[in-house]
């Protein structure tokens, strides 16, 4: 409430108390109960760093004066206890303002203020809480108290994680700022903010066309991100400056983006490909093959330069004849080696002493036993994908599990790797049913999977037991309750029959996860309208989920239109095994960087195996969408 008495008087010290750049105390120089000289000397203290002593001599005027005036010079001293980084008697003064004697512009103050608190005390929700209600009410108000407003939400949501908001918090606060330090400042932290998320929720998150600002952001945080080959970055800036034309984003902070960016290393002279050319494996090769020359060429018409030779190289029928295959690549000159595809060729390539020249074999060595140091190795690897089915059911917050796999080598190794994690995480298995893959009916597993069998069961004993005979009374089966989940390993045909008879079987609402095993990689909502609730990990070639490679996967399709939807992740595979070369020596160097490649975001473990982490999807209406990171 206003004191009419001094009507001026109170409305320039308003003024003032309002004046001042975003997220510094206000500096009230105007006087209302005591001499106007008192307030400018109390002024002079805190513009020379002084702030302490400003904060007791507000103090002490608030003592002397009536409300609202009190209340205002406690707010004062209290924004000036915090600028001198003391929280408690920051906190103290403000517990002191009676908020009911403050008018509208006071209380947005006093809120922001409070926010201010709570940050310094580490606790940004609390801070988020305070600031949601204020956002109608800041949106008149001049720009200083925009300013603050939005800098402090992203403080917020950058204390709690949340970069994607804080992004946008600083794309609104941006046109508020005046100084050129401010904004150069306030874009720094946008792209070191947005270069703390994974590659996937870069692209995921960029929902708005170009020339969306924020869009435009997550554009060269992912560019960043990306390592780049020598004249890569003037190309890659162009095409983003054609799609952004006008955004804000200044020159010096796009140059240190680019500066610190991964670099490829240079490619070798000449590189062999060793494939299984004319045997049971020549059509999944092909596939293979292909996808590796496809990159080769999309890389050549990008970068330029003088391209590495490439020589193919069959890797015939016996395992044991890969080293002569591969010294013979070496003499023929190759500095890098890519292959061979069959596992036990691999694992007989791992029995070298030494590998001169390295290798990418396209395949898991089996065991634990130590490989030549310049054995490097990816797959598409079925154990891998139940390990991250695991973790990212629990971090989804499930801890019982149900699990049904086919009755196969196969099931048997998915099952194996879910359950080892599963229980490393320190998850619990409910139970485990096998089912035949061969069968279109698995309703007997199902039900034995859901304790079915035991409802019905329970219901003719308590009916022997008690009712009449030849008395009908009406029953329904029920599942059991104690499980989170279901993790169902399975192939694309059998994954279609088994989801709508989980569905029949009472457990529509139990979460079901799969691996990328269970979509076959093409979109087709009518053959998978029933699948819709499963979660699968996928590589973002299938997922559609743009990638460096960019348009490469279109170009396959209109090449091999059929080999294409029946391959499609051996052809992934290839345009990773090239697309890694230059890359593998740094992500040896720095077990933390990753590689976003079509297969994955792609990294190296300490035995020199390719990790892929994979997207995370969900069929709705038949068709797999994209989820959210879990926490």
């Amino acid at each position: 409430m206003r004191n009419l008495t001094q009507p001026l008087s109170l409305a320039l010290f308003l003024l003032v108390l309002l004046a001042g750049c975003a997220g510094a105390p206000e500096k009230p120089v105007a006087e209302v109960a005591a001499p106007a000289v008192d307030v400018a000397a109390i002024q002079r203290m805190a513009d020379e760093g002084r702030v302490r002593e400003a904060a007791k001599a507000y103090a002490g005027l608030a003592a002397q004066s009536a409300s609202p005036q009190r209340e205002a010079y406690l707010l004062a001293a209290a924004e000036l206890w915090l600028q001198g980084n003391d929280v408690p008697q920051a906190a103290q003064t403000v517990h002191e303002i009676d908020e009911d004697r403050l008018d509208a512009t006071l209380r947005i103050r006093l809120a922001l203020l409070e926010a201010e608190l709570a940050l310094a005390r580490r606790e940004p929700e609390q801070a988020v809480t305070i600031l949601d209600p204020l956002e109608a009410r800041v949106g008149t108000r001049p720009p200083a108290v925009r300013a603050r407003f939005h800098r402090l939400r992203a403080l917020a949501f950058a204390q709690t994680g949340h970069y994607i908001e804080m992004a946008r918090e600083r794309v609104r606060l941006e046109p508020l700022l005046t100084s050129p330090e401010d904004i150069l400042t306030n874009q720094r932290a946008i792209v070191t903010g947005l270069q703390t998320l994974s590659p996937e929720a870069l692209d995921q998150l960029r929902t708005a066309p170009p020339p969306d600002v924020l869009s435009g952001w997550l554009e060269l945080a992912r560019m960043g991100q990306t390592a780049a080959m020598a004249g890569q970055n003037n190309l890659e800036l162009a095409r983003w400056h054609e799609r952004y034309p006008r955004h804000p984003a200044q020159e010096p902070v796009i140059t240190a983006l680019l500066k610190a960016r991964p670099r490829v290393a240079p490619m070798p002279n000449a590189i062999a490909l060793i494939l299984p050319l004319n045997n049971r494996f020549a059509k999944a090769a092909a596939a293979v093959r292909d996808g590796f020359f496809a990159a080769y060429y999309a890389q050549l018409a990008a970068a330029g330069g003088n391209p590495p030779s490439l020589r193919i190289y069959d890797e015939g029928d016996t395992p044991s004849d890969i080293q002569r295959i591969y010294q013979q690549a070496v003499d023929d000159g190759a500095g890098f080696v890519v292959g061979p595809l069959d596992k036990d060729a691999v694992n007989a390539l791992a029995r070298a002493e030494q590998l001169p020249v390295p290798v990418l074999a396209l395949n898991y060595v089996e065991g634990a036993e130590s490989s030549p140091a310049n054995l490097f190795q990816i797959s598409l690897s079925p154990e891998q994908e139940a390990s991250q089915v695991a973790e990212r059911a629990w971090q989804d917050g499930h801890r019982r599990a149900a699990v049904i796999f086919p009755d196969s080598e196969w099931g048997q190794r998915v099952t194996t790797a879910f359950k080892a994690r599963w229980l490393e995480l320190g998850g619990e298995l409910a139970e485990g049913q096998r089912y035949d893959a061969k069968q279109n009916d698995y309703s007997q597993p199902i039900r034995a999977l859901l304790n079915v069998d035991e409802s019905e069961e329970r219901f003719k004993a308590v009916r022997a037991a008690l009712l009449p005979a030849g008395q009908k009374v009406e029953f329904t089966p029920r599942r059991r309750a104690d499980i989170d989940f279901v993790f169902m390993a399975a192939f694309s045909r059998q994954a279609r029959l088994i989801r709508p008879q989980l569905r029949f079987f009472h457990a529509a609402k139990v979460p079901v996860y799969s691996t990328s095993h269970a979509f076959d990689g093409v979109v087709d909502k009518e053959i998978d309208r029933d699948m819709d609730g499963v979660m699968f990990a996928d590589m973002p070639w299938t997922l559609d989920v743009e990638r460096p490679a960019g348009g490469l996967k279109a170009e396959i399709t209109n090449l091999w239109p059929g080999d294409a939807k029946r391959y499609p992740r051996l052809y992934a595979l290839g345009v990773d095994a090239y697309n890694l070369i230059g890359h593998l020596n740094g992500l040896r160097r720095n077990p933390a960087d990753s590689f976003p490649g079509e297969t994955g975001d792609l990294s190296l473990d300490a035995a020199n195996r390719v990790q892929r982490r994979l997207v995370w999807s969900r069929f709705e209406n038949g068709v797999p969408r994209p989820l959210p990171e879990s926490r």
